[in-house]
C-alpha cells in the first residue's frame, strides 16, 4: 500500500472520515437488532471512550474496530510510504484503546472489541460471543399499570428492562400488548420470520404460544380495571410473577380524561365525580406493596391544576408517606426526539433505596428531522384507501436508525385512511391551500354552503394541517378516532386526514408495532400512548439510579 498523498490532502481526508456510522458499525446495529438485542445506546458521551454501542443496564461497551485503524494483527499492512507518520497515527490509536479498556474497566463496565474482519467473515459467530457476553441477568424489573397499547412498556425494554407485567382495561389494548409482547419474545428467540406469519395470517398467537412455550410472555398482560374490589387480587399476581424477586421500577399513569382541560370543558361537572380522579390512590397501594426504588407517573398538564391542585397535592402527599420522594416536571416530547409537540406532566418518585436524590435531568435530542421525514416510504393513498398489509414504498436511513422503518420486517400495517364526504374533501383542500400560505384555516371563514354547525365563535381551528415542515406536529390525541378534521394530511394530492399507520409514526411506534382491532380503536390507542422515543429516554435515565 503506497501513500501518494501531500500532507495537506492527507490531513482533508483524514478530516473526512466518519467516526460513527461506518459501514462495520451499520452492520453490528443490524446484527444486534435482528437477534433481538436492541437495549443499547449508539456512541454516549458520558461513557469514555464513546463506544459504537453501550449496554447501560448490563454495564457493557461495545467497539467496533477498523482493522487498519487499530493495527489489527491479522490484517494490518503499514503503507509504504509515510511509513513513520502511519506507525505512529496506529500506535496512537492502540495505546488510546488500552487506556480506554483500563478506565471503563475502572468503572465497572465490561469491554468487548469486535473484529472488523471477524464481523465480515463470520458474523454469526460474533453474535454469539457477544451474547455470551451481555449478562440476562441485571435487567431491571418493571411493572407497567394502566399500561394502554404500550408506549411506556416499548420504551423500557428498548432499555433493557423485563416486563414483569402489564394491567390494562381496555381489551383492544391488551390484545395490542400480547401480540407485542410475543414480538419480543420471538425476537429474542431468532424466531422473527414467524411473527411476520403471524401478520400475515398463516400462524395464530396461540399456535406461536404452544409453538415456543411463550405462555409467560402472554400472561404478562393482564385485562382488567383497577379497583377497590380487585387490587389486593392484582398484587397477589403480580407477586407470583415476580416470584421472590425484586421489582425495581413501576410506571404508568391513569386514564387522562379527568384530568384534562378538554375533558372538564366537556362535563357539566367539570369531572369533579369522575370516579377516575382517584385511581392514583391504587398507584400508592401497588407501591406500597412492592417498594419499587423508582416510579414513573405519567398525565397530562391538566393534572396541576385539576381539583385546583388538590389532586396532586393529594397523591403527593400519600406517596411521601408510602416512602417516596417525589418532584415533577412538564415535559415536551417534541425535545426528545418525537416528532410532534406532545406536552405531558411526569412525575417521578425514588426511596431511600435508590441512588436518586433529585427529579432527574432528562437529556434532549439534539435533530434536525422533520415531520414530513416521518412519512417516507409511506405510499400515496386517497381517502378511503390503504391495505392492511403492503411494503413500503422506499426505505429511509434516518427512520432505519431511530428504528421506525424496519428493513428486516419488510412490512407497513395499517396504512389505512378513513373515508370522507364530499363537503370534508373540499374543506380539507382550502385547509391544505391555506397551510401553503401560511395560513390556518378558521371555521367561521369557510363558504356557507360548507358550514354545518351555527357555533361561528368557539372551536374555530376544528379544522387542521399537520405542519410537514415543522420539527413536530400538533399533539396526537385519541379523538382522532372519531374523526379527521384535526389531523389533515399535508399532500394536497393525497386530500385526506392520516393514516394510521402515519398517527403510529408521528407517536415514534415502529411499523412492525401491530394495534389490534379495527381502525377506530387502533386510532384511540395511538393516541392514548406515551412515545416509545420519549419513554426510551426516561428509561435509560432511570435505570441508572437503580
Amino acid at each position: 500500500m503506497a501513500d501518494v498523498m501531500t500532507t495537506a490532502q492527507r490531513s482533508y481526508n483524514m478530516s473526512r472520515i466518519r467516526s460513527q456510522d461506518t459501514k462495520p458499525e451499520i452492520q453490528l446495529r443490524n446484527l444486534l437488532i435482528s437477534n433481538g438485542i436492541s437495549d443499547f445506546e449508539i456512541t454516549p458521551k458520558h461513557i469514555p471512550g464513546r463506544p459504537d454501542f453501550y449496554f447501560s443496564n448490563r454495564k457493557t461497551a461495545v467497539f467496533v474496530d477498523g482493522c487498519f485503524w487499530h493495527g489489527c494483527k491479522d490484517c494490518y499492512q503499514a503503507p509504504k510510504t509515510n511509513a513513520k507518520f502511519w506507525k505512529k497515527k496506529v500506535s496512537t490509536n492502540t495505546a488510546r484503546d488500552q487506556v480506554v479498556n483500563r478506565e471503563l474497566k475502572s468503572l465497572g463496565v465490561k469491554v468487548i472489541r469486535v473484529k472488523e474482519h471477524s464481523l465480515k467473515s463470520a458474523p454469526d459467530k460474533t453474535i454469539k460471543h457477544i451474547e455470551s457476553k451481555l449478562s440476562q441477568d441485571q435487567r431491571p424489573k418493571v411493572l407497567d399499570l394502566f399500561a394502554g397499547a404500550g408506549g411506556l412498556s416499548e420504551g423500557f425494554m428498548r432499555a433493557g428492562c423485563e416486563m414483569i407485567g402489564h394491567i390494562e382495561v381496555d381489551k383492544n389494548s391488551c390484545e395490542t400488548l400480547t401480540t407485542r409482547m410475543i414480538y419480543h419474545a420471538l425476537k429474542a428467540r431468532g424466531k422473527y420470520e414467524d411473527y411476520k406469519k403471524y401478520v400475515l395470517g398463516k400462524l395464530s398467537r396461540e399456535e406461536l404460544v404452544e409453538k415456543y412455550g411463550l405462555q409467560r410472555d402472554r400472561n404478562s398482560v393482564i385485562c382488567a380495571e383497577i379497583g377497590k374490589d380487585n387490587y389486593k387480587k392484582l398484587i397477589r399476581e403480580i407477586r407470583e410473577r415476580l416470584n421472590g424477586q425484586q421489582l425495581d421500577i413501576i410506571v404508568g399513569g391513569p386514564p387522562c380524561q379527568a384530568y384534562s382541560y378538554i375533558g372538564r370543558a366537556r362535563d357539566e361537572n367539570r369531572m369533579r365525580r369522575d370516579s377516575r380522579n382517584f385511581l392514583y390512590r391504587y398507584y400508592v397501594e401497588f407501591l406500597k406493596a412492592f417498594q419499587p426504588k423508582i416510579f414513573v407517573f405519567e398525565n397530562v398538564p391538566g393534572l396541576i391544576s385539576a381539583g385546583k391542585g388538590r389532586y396532586l397535592k393529594d397523591m403527593r402527599r400519600l406517596m411521601k408517606k408510602a416512602g417516596y420522594d417525589t418532584g415533577y416536571k412538564i415535559l415536551n416530547a417534541s425535545d426528545f426526539g418525537v416528532p410532534q409537540s406532545r406536552k405531558r406532566v411526569l412525575l417521578v418518585g425514588w426511596n431511600k433505596y435508590s441512588k436518586m436524590e433529585e427529579y432527574p435531568d432528562f437529556p434532549k435530542v439534539k435533530r434536525q428531522y422533520k415531520v414530513k421525514d416521518f412519512f417516507v416510504g409511506l405510499p400515496k393513498i386517497n381517502s378511503g384507501e390503504g391495505k392492511t398489509i403492503q411494503r413500503f414504498s422506499k426505505r429511509s436511513d434516518l427512520l432505519e436508525k431511530l428504528r421506525i422503518m424496519n428493513p428486516e420486517f419488510g412490512l407497513l400495517l395499517d396504512h389505512l385512511s378513513r373515508p370522507n364526504t364530499k363537503q370534508d374533501l373540499e374543506i380539507y383542500r382550502l385547509a391544505v391551500t391555506a397551510k401553503k400560505k401560511g395560513q390556518n384555516i378558521k371555521y367561521n371563514e369557510l363558504p356557507r354552503r360548507l358550514k354545518t354547525h351555527r357555533n361561528e365563535d368557539g372551536f374555530l381551528d376544528r379544522f387542521k394541517v399537520v405542519d410537514a415542515s415543522a420539527e413536530g406536529s400538533h399533539t396526537i390525541v385519541a379523538h382522532i378516532a372519531k374523526d379527521g378534521h384535526f389531523y389533515i394530511h399535508p399532500d394536497l394530492r393525497q386530500n385526506r386526514s392520516i393514516s394510521v399507520r402515519e398517527a403510529a409514526r408521528l407517536q415514534t411506534f415502529p411499523d412492525d408495532y401491530k394495534f389490534e382491532g379495527t381502525r377506530g380503536p387502533q386510532f384511540r390507542q395511538i393516541g392514548n400512548a406515551v412515545p416509545p422515543m420519549l419513554s426510551e429516554v426516561i428509561a435509560r435515565e432511570l435505570i441508572k439510579y437503580l
